[in-house]
């Protein structure tokens, strides 16, 4: 069973199926239309691989939960283009080493593991996120399954059944995403404040009673806070205290990656603590020549320098972003200010 191939925007295949882009067309009405058949294209083709896999792990006897990515599309963007890079699927920790082999059986190559999960690429440009684990979540993995599992709902993925969260345990995955991913979290804040229009108060009590199992209030109250006014009233509406922890604040504010790369070093073993530090500190050619072409180091420095001095160069950013985070730490989140009301509109009721 073959993965389908992911087309571009431009309707082209990953895999080279067209020699190039189709030309767009000139007016800017067919134009969009254009686009968005492209998108639609490129959604199904990517559900349509994501259900193969989920097939495969399911002839493995291995049943994933479908984290965010099309049930966030199905449930808060109805007929609206949501893009997504990956797929998250959640599995249970006793059985990561079947579900690994069978994404490696299906050409997915691995990546660097972070706390939570294990990134894999296949050569169509299908990405996997393989959870043992949610991000910002103490409690040990076997406790996170056994908890998410009992919120287990039917979802249709490419003509596939598969399981899904339902709304409380969603809307608390959407929650502890936000707070976990601090330097690329305008996407999550996107989602937390389409789900806080979409989701009613009882969908949320149910959600911070899922954060309670899994000692993950302060996650919750960390998102809310410093999230937009309707985030604010639906904190105040959960009874949520107002003061958000200082090492939630700063965590919050990191853009450095600093604190993230701190959260790799405590998570592993010391055998691969020894190889991360050694990476980091004393990095080969080939790590050097990999490390300045991430694309986070070649977006703050120049391209003219050679990849050790690209590399210094953003390390020293690195301390920069994380000295302007401590500072901002120190104050406390203010409730934000309501966006002002557009002339001519009606006061709600």
């Amino acid at each position: 069973m073959s993965v389908p191939t992911a087309p571009t925007a431009a309707g082209e295949t990953a895999a080279g199926g067209h020699p190039g882009p189709a030309p767009e067309p000139a007016d800017p009405q067919a134009r969009d239309l254009a686009r968005r058949v492209a998108r639609a294209a490129a959604e199904l083709v990517h559900d349509a691989a994501d259900a193969v896999l989920i097939e495969r792990l399911h002839q493995a006897g291995i049943r994933p939960i479908l984290l965010k990515g099309p049930v966030t599309a199905h449930r808060l963007y109805p007929g609206e283009y949501r893009p997504r890079a990956d797929c998250d699927l959640l599995v249970a920790s006793g059985r990561l080493a079947a579900a690994r082999a069978v994404a490696v059986a299906a050409g997915y190559c691995p990546r660097e593991p972070s706390p939570h999960a294990q990134a894999y690429c296949h050569p169509n440009g299908q990405v996997l996120d393989l959870h043992w684990t949610l991000p910002v979540v103490s409690p040990p993995a076997e406790r996170v399954w056994a908890t998410l599992s009992r919120h287990r709902v039917a979802f249709a993925l490419g003509g596939t059944a598969v399981d899904a969260l339902d709304l409380p345990a969603h809307a608390f995955h959407l929650l502890v995403h936000t707070a976990g991913a601090p330097a690329r979290s305008s996407g999550a804040r996107r989602d937390l404040d389409r789900a806080v229009a979409a989701f009613d108060l009882a969908t949320w009590r149910g959600a911070l009673e899922v954060a309670d199992e899994l000692d993950a209030r302060a996650a919750v109250i960390a998102a809310l806070r410093t999230g937009s006014p309707a985030c604010w009233r639906l904190a105040d509406e959960l009874g949520l205290p107002v003061r958000v922890p200082f090492t939630w604040r700063l965590w919050l504010a990191d853009q450095s990656l600093l604190l993230n790369a701190q959260l790799i070093l405590r998570s592993a073993s010391p055998q691969r603590r020894r190889t991360i530090l050694r990476r980091w500190l004393v990095p080969t050619r080939a790590e050097l020549a990999g490390w300045s072409a991430r694309p986070e180091v070649q977006a703050a420095t120049p391209a003219a320098l050679p990849p050790a001095a690209r590399l210094l160069w953003y390390r020293v950013h690195q301390l920069a972003l994380f000295s302007v985070a401590l500072r901002r730490a120190t104050r406390q989140p203010a409730a934000p200010r309501p966006a002002p009301a557009q002339p001519g509109s009606a006061p709600s009721g």
